[in-house]
């Protein structure tokens, strides 16, 4: 899955792939304390008539004519929480509501990124506010600002400075103030200007006097700002930061004046991915330009930071937690209705089943009234890539599509529908994603940002919450009696979609939104007062998952010969039904499927009373014979009504995926000719690598002089391994990979073709596409050190296939490694300080944990860090493996000193709720590269083995093997040279 997972992409220029952005870690501070928000009262309503602006393609939704058919129907009365690296609440486009209140109506900063500290101070001479040094006399003590006359004197006396060093930013935007600079320290001063009440000045462009700053208060009283900026115009080049304020104020808590610790939360957006998302789900106005609006203008925001953007928008433990909860604690403490946007994933390892997965469902289940929108994920097009946790079942679950009309002026190709993104990621183990919508806009950004087009499905999960937003605010205004109610919204959508054209369920979950369909839905409900439940399906999955709300055959292993597929189903409680209703009550269902190859055993089912059902259903083999992907649902109406689809109580989706065979039959060799693909279609193949395969080679080739194609290839687990492309050109050269070693893993591979950007009316493109794997059994392998004490070799190839085999041998020794076994239960954090050892060009980590333990986090943050804690490298998990690679400097590596350069592996885990007891595992495999490997000569020059024959190999080296450091073996690789650019590629220990 995604890497994922997160922000989930942005700053693509091309709509084929868009991945998650680096991310990197920084120290939590606690957050500020949370306040009671005063929702500023209804004003005067104004139509408005939005334009058409494909830049950010409402009409893909029908949004820009819902909201000209229904002028007030626009998101007004409607909270979205943007829970994401901050908004900037000083842009063009966030200031006002079409109806003319104020946009952003209050900031929070959950994950501790702008936290400062406080300590008393003194006034000094009038002018200069100075901080008392440990060990120092107060009247000696430090000068920290200056322009104090031009301050108010606090009503008690006491004032509070703390800083904000730029230094904490190092690792992600760095020059909060555009000087040029990356030391700048931005002092801030805090005291009460009335009783219980508190101030604050920040100096704003970090040059120690505040006599040009002006006060400002917590953001939610009267919305002040301040601007991070350099007092040189011409060094900034005009480049701005806005920055807003909360105070925990200190407490005076002895007679003799000494303060408790409080502190200022200082927010500000310095990752411009959140700023982004806001414009799309209820920007007004954007860049100034009139009609240039995002989905629900009318809406109101309340910004969360809940990612540290110093660490590369890493959630830190206890922020997405902190922050859902203040959420639903305002969709039960005053009326207007609330969707949270949450443009943010990681990769899944067990879907539906993390720690924050199964908390957020608890509480969106005791929270009706609070929607929430999640992006999907930026893995695809591989199946079952839904990130985490957009894989929680009660989120609204949103894929990304580019509309024909964003093709046509953001891409300049030419469509007549809407097609999905390929970076979009897929269901497969989960019925997700529910739906689908534009992953592509220009939208909103900080002044500090030049380009304003991101794609990814960090756009399309903004655009379905403004969607939601818009149905929220018709039906409240629309039935005054209507009861918000998060998952009839969800329903309504989901059932209204409209299809994309070639897309499976497993693609588009129903299709894309079309929020006037949803409305007549929804009020065609209200009217008959139906009011739609949840229904909770559980079924088997032969996978670590083991059960999901889908079936999910991934190695062509499904039920036959009168086996059957079984669906748990657990329907709550009719609404309002007596107790003698539940207790005898019938309801009963017809079941309906959409595929030929899928039957239900039953035709109709039901339940007496309360409890479950279950749905038994069958795969029809002799339709399941071609190699591909089989997708399609049950469809269960109530007995009696009419089956349209916007009267289907619940679905249950199917997926079989048949894959091609290697064997002696096809000489372990398929072969896919004179493939045609249509613009905007994925082809997917599916091919079952067998135990024993050293090699396999992915070939992708055309005869065609015009068009380009991609293939995405995906490992056994869903991952992302590489892929292959072909560029358009007169003359195309065909495309080739060699997947070997420890890259290459048995089971179902899963190769994902598809055109690069075209347009509609261009011809089918025809490609080949081959894969060829190579057999070889590697039996009784034995590394040594001689007698005079060089490394050797002894390996016995067996060759399984009719074919013979040929390759050219050879062996090196790269280095020395170990392997570090941790297990940690009171923290979140692991660093282990290492360096550059003489001889060593560089090394890598290659560190994993359990999928459970990977579970209980939101995010994994992972550095490199220097001993000023600049990165050498600044990344993220994306799954429960990361790959670190540090390179050393040829000055590093030849330090003889009894002190090398020093490093820090820094590994900060985001829990997903941290008051739990959370034990979890690191395995660390440290491989360290030597500068001068030694190579070994085979005993043959060329080894040949025929048809199910072996062969014993014995490598020498004539260089003495290097003495690895105590816990250290030595470690390289046997290889087999079939090709230049075919090599098998055999990891062995010393």
């Amino acid at each position: 899955m995604i890497r994922r997972i997160l922000f989930l992409s942005i700053f693509a220029a091309s709509f084929l792939s868009s991945k998650a952005i680096a991310q990197r870690p920084h120290p939590i501070t606690a957050p500020p304390t949370t306040r009671p928000l005063v929702i500023p009262p209804d004003k005067t309503v104004h139509e408005v008539h939005p334009a058409n602006w494909s830049f950010l393609p409402l009409g893909a939704a029908h949004a820009d004519q819902f909201q000209k058919d229904h002028p007030t129907y626009d998101g007004r009365g409607v909270i979205i929480f943007i829970f994401d690296t901050g908004v900037d609440p000083g842009i063009d486009g966030l200031q006002t509501t079409t109806d003319g209140k104020k946009k952003i109506i209050d900031v929070q900063d959950f994950s501790g990124t702008g936290d400062v500290a406080l300590q008393q101070a003194v006034v000094i001479n009038g002018d200069e506010l100075r901080i008392e040094e440990m060990h120092a006399d107060l009247a000696e003590g430090k000068t920290v600002l200056r322009g104090m006359r031009s301050i108010p004197k606090p009503i008690d006396g006491f004032r509070y400075y703390g800083a904000l060093p730029e230094m904490r930013f190092q690792n992600g935007l760095g020059d909060l103030n555009f000087n040029g600079h990356e030391t700048d320290t931005f002092g801030v001063l805090v005291f009460q200007d009335a009783v219980g009440h508190w101030v604050a000045y920040v100096d704003s462009d970090g040059n120690g006097d505040l006599s040009n700053e002006h006060p400002v208060t917590n953001y939610n009283e009267h919305f002040d700002t301040f601007f991070f900026h350099s007092s040189d115009t011409l060094v900034s080049s005009g480049k701005r930061l806005t920055g807003a304020i909360n105070i925990n104020p200190p407490r005076r808590h002895s007679e003799r004046g000494e303060d408790s610790l409080g502190s200022v939360s200082i927010y500000f957006d310095d990752g411009s991915h959140g700023t982004h998302v806001a414009g799309i789900a209820a920007g007004h106005n954007i860049d100034n330009q009139s009609g240039f609006n995002g989905v629900a203008p009318g809406a109101q925001i309340i910004a969360v930071k809940f990612a540290d953007n110093s660490a590369g928008g890493v959630t830190v433990s206890g922020s997405m937690q902190r922050a859902f909860q203040y959420a639903a604690d305002m969709a039960k403490s005053q009326p207007k209705p609330v969707v949270v946007n949450m443009s943010f994933g990681i990769g899944n390892e067990l879907e539906g089943q993390s720690v924050m997965d199964k908390w957020l469902d608890s509480l969106l289940s005791a929270t009706p009234n609070l929607s929430v929108c999640v992006s999907a994920g930026n893995e695809g097009p591989g199946l079952s890539s839904i990130g985490l946790p957009g894989s929680a079942e009660q989120v609204i679950t949103s894929g990304a599509a580019l509309p024909d009309d964003a093709a046509r002026d953001l891409y300049q190709t030419y469509s007549t529908h809407p097609v999905l993104f390929d970076f979009s990621s897929r269901g497969g183990e989960l019925a997700k994603p529910d739906m689908v919508s534009p992953g592509t806009a220009v939208s909103t950004v900080p002044d500090y940002v030049t380009g304003d087009r991101y794609n990814g499905t960090s756009m399309s999960s903004p655009y379905t919450t403004g969607c939601v937003a818009l149905l929220l605010s018709a039906m409240t205004q629309a039935y005054p009696d209507w009861k918000v109610n998060a998952y009839e919204i969800k329903r309504a959508m989901m059932l209204s979609a409209t299809h994309i054209e070639n897309a499976t369920p497993l693609d588009e979950g129903f299709g894309m939104i079309d929020v006037p369909a949803a409305f007549a839905l929804l009020s065609q409900w209200h009217r008959k007062g139906y009011v739609p439940q949840p229904v909770s399906i559980e079924t088997s999955i032969p996978s670590p998952v083991k059960s999901g709300t889908a079936a999910y055959f991934r190695a062509g292993n499904y039920p036959v010969d009168g086996e059957h597929q079984t669906f748990n189903i657990q329907l709550p409680d009719k609404q309002g039904a007596s107790a003698r209703e539940k207790a005898i009550g019938m309801e009963a269902f017809d079941l309906v499927s959409d595929q030929p190859w899928l039957t239900p055993l039953q035709s109709s089912i039901y339940r007496r009373g309360s409890g479950s059902m279950n749905v038994d259903v069958r795969y029809n083999s002799k339709l399941l014979q071609k190699p591909g992907l089989y997708s399609g649902r049950i469809w269960a109406y109530e007995k009696g009504s009419v089956h349209n689809r916007g009267d289907s109580r619940f679905e249950l989706l199917n997926t079989i995926i048949v894959p091609h065979q290697f064997s002696d039959q096809n000489s372990y060799r398929v072969a896919l000719m004179d493939q045609r693909l249509a613009p905007g279609a994925v082809q997917r193949e599916f091919f079952a690598i067998p135990p024993g395969a050293k090699g396999v080679k992915v070939s992708l080739s055309t005869r065609d002089s015009k068009g380009g194609c991609v293939v995405s290839l995906f490992d056994n687990n869903g991952n992302e391994f590489s892929g292959l492309s072909l560029r358009q050109s007169s003359s195309q050269q065909p495309s080739s990979i060699y997947i070997t070693g420890n890259d290459l893993t048995s089971g179902v591979w899963e190769a994902d073709i598809s055109r690069t950007k075209s347009s509609e009316d261009e011809p089918e493109l025809s490609v080949d596409f081959v894969v060829e794997v190579q057999p070889l059994d590697i039996r009784n392998t034995t590394a040594s050190i001689d007698d005079h004490n060089r490394p050797m070799l002894r390996v016995e190839i067996d060759n399984p296939s009719y074919r013979p085999f040929s390759a050219q041998p050879s062996a090196t020794l790269n280095g020395y490694e170990r392997t570090i076994d941790t297990t940690l239960t009171t923290t979140d954090l692991f660093t282990m300080p290492f360096s550059a050892r003489e001889g060593e060009r560089g090394l890598i980590f290659d560190i994993s944990m359990p999928a459970e333990d990977y579970s209980l986090f939101t995010d994994i943050a992972c550095q490199v860090l220097h001993t000023d804690s600049n990165a050498a490298f600044n990344s993220a998990f994306d799954y429960r493996t990361k790959m670190v690679p540090v390179p050393f400097s040829s000055g590093e590596s030849e330090d003889t000193s009894e002190t090398p350069t020093p490093y820090l592996l820094y590994i900060r885990g985001g829990l997903a709720l941290p008051d739990r007891p959370h034990k979890w595992h690191l395995r660390i495999a440290e491989h360290r590269y030597l500068q001068s490997p030694s190579y070994l000569s085979a005993s043959l020059t060329l080894l040949t083995i025929q048809p199910f024959q072996s062969q014993e190999l014995e490598f020498r080296s004539n260089k003495k093997a290097p003495v690895p450091p105590t816990g250290y073996r030595l470690f390289g690789n046997i290889e087999l040279e079939k090709t230049e650019k075919e090599t098998i590629s055999i990891p062995v220990e010393w």
